[in-house]
């Protein structure tokens, strides 16, 4: 499978959106544009770097780029000292008191760009993206905001610190087991989902289902 033109990855300096030197710059713009589109308010307030290394991009061309992240709320890094330390994508088992009670704004997500089969787990103290499905037996932990751009039929948990205020997001709803900080969600209470971005949030002890309204 030919790698992404643009990969978004999760520093702990933010986020870093990396580019294929070997592809067309018209095809990095757009596919930069799509993935914006597809996370549309879930980036807002992080800070980002560009990079095409082994080359340097253009100076118009990245100027460009940076201001199709800035329409999206993103943040220009300007620490250019700090160093880049790619998030590991897949840990083990999680335990949920390293997570912190609530991530702050801005805070970088951790990207998995692939579909989750039965038998793996992501985790990750901040937010958590995946640019794919996750299927029944497939786990993801966050301590923030789960944000799945494509069916949710796995067992997810956001906040898992205690953030009450934590989000799952996802295209289909129909997840085996979905949890929001200490409380539980029970699937067979379920109605059948809607085939659109819908967000589940914790109201008291009740969980929300609402259509997805982009930079709420």
């Amino acid at each position: 499978m030919a790698s992404d033109s643009v990969s978004i990855k999760g520093t702990r300096n933010g986020l870093l959106i990396l580019l294929d030197p070997n592809r067309d710059y018209e095809e990095i713009r757009q596919t930069l544009m799509s993935k914006m589109e597809s996370a549309r308010g879930f980036f807002k307030g992080a800070k980002f770097s560009i990079s095409q290394e082994p080359n340097e991009i253009p100076v118009k061309q990245k100027n460009e780029l940076e201001n199709i992240c800035r329409q999206y709320g993103l943040i220009p890094n300007t620490d250019k000292a700090a160093p880049v330390r790619i998030v590991q994508k897949e840990r083990k088992a999680p335990e949920t008191s390293r997570f912190s009670a609530k991530p702050k704004m801005g805070e970088a997500a951790l990207m998995v760009r692939r579909s989750l089969r039965s038998g793996q787990r992501v985790t990750n103290e901040g937010h958590i993206i995946v640019l794919g499905d996750v299927n029944p037996g497939a786990e993801v932990i966050s301590g923030g905001n789960v944000m799945i751009i494509g069916s949710c039929r796995g067992m997810v948990h956001a906040g898992a610190g205690g953030n009450r205020s934590a989000k799952v997001i996802a295209r289909r709803l129909n997840p085996t087991c979905l949890s929001i900080a200490e409380n539980r969600f029970s699937p067979e209470t379920a109605q059948s989902m809607l085939n659109e971005y819908q967000t589940v949030r914790l109201s008291g002890q009740n969980f929300i289902f609402e259509k997805y309204m982009p930079g709420r």
